[in-house]
């Protein structure tokens, strides 16, 4: 069984989301699970998005994320920073591979 949080760890977690930090940051300053965030947030019908994000890989987003792994970056630093998981990344790569 699983501890409850405290009324303080869960109004960090409210407040922190108000102030537009990640659920990552958040989870790790309450000392929970990120899915423990995600799930106090969607009790409250708080809905976690992309944040206006585009959902589609664009060409600008592609070579940014090209351009950071050619500098050194590791995938996890890409994703973070570009907002799409490696997958995209290499569905998309395999696609322009496809129709050259």
């Amino acid at each position: 069984m699983t501890a409850k949080l405290s009324p303080d760890s869960i109004g960090l977690i409210f407040t922190m989301h108000a102030a537009g930090h990640p659920v990552v940051h958040i989870s790790d300053a309450a000392g929970c699970s990120y899915s423990t965030v995600v799930r106090y947030l969607n009790a409250a019908w708080i809905v976690l998005g992309n944040k206006g994000k585009p959902k589609q890989l664009t060409a600008e987003y592609l070579a940014l994320g090209l351009g950071m792994k050619a500098k050194g970056a590791t995938w996890y630093d890409v994703e973070q920073h570009v907002g799409f998981h490696r997958s995209t990344f290499h569905s998309q790569l395999r696609a322009q591979r496809a129709q050259q």
